[in-house]
């Protein structure tokens, strides 16, 4: 890791940077991984990951932020059905996509989340139709979920 880059904005796209070595200099740990994403640096990622034995759960914080903030959409839902059971929730994923302006991402993680997260989160996403047929198939167990939907469509219950 040779190269400064305090400062310096993120580019783009990984492909668009020339090849070779980067250095982060006085940073804290959580921010050097997370350079190293943004500046396609993933192997170094992980070899600090292992050297410096970064908690499993940070790792995939940080790995998220990372994906979501290069907008890699296809990386970041591999990595999410990468592990059996991940350590973070897809609300989490969601979350990132919809910090970095993709809602239709984020609609994605809707199915793999319980009804009381995926209905404000489709809302979120502009999916009120998606909302309400969650929020109908548990109005039994759940029936804020409907009068929620109802109010965001500006509906009576």
């Amino acid at each position: 890791l040779e190269r400064e880059t305090a400062g310096a904005p993120p580019p783009p796209a990984a492909a668009a940077l020339a090849p070779g070595r980067w250095r982060f200099v006085d940073l804290p740990l959580n921010e050097t991984l997370f350079r190293c994403f943004v500046y396609g640096q993933a192997p170094y990622a992980e070899r600090l990951r292992l050297e410096l034995r970064v908690p499993e759960r940070r790792w995939w914080r940080i790995k998220v932020r990372g994906l979501a903030q290069l907008r890699d959409w296809p990386a970041l839902w591999l990595f999410y059905n990468s592990a059996r059971r991940p350590p973070l929730s897809a609300a989490a994923f969601a979350e990132a996509a919809i910090a970095n302006g993709a809602p239709a991402e984020a609609a994605r993680y809707a199915p793999r989340m319980p009804p009381a997260e995926a209905v404000p989160l489709l809302l979120q996403c502009g999916e009120a139709s998606a909302a309400r047929a969650i929020a109908l198939a548990n109005k039994d167990k759940n029936p804020e979920l409907l009068r929620r939907v109802s109010a965001h469509l500006g509906a009576a219950p």
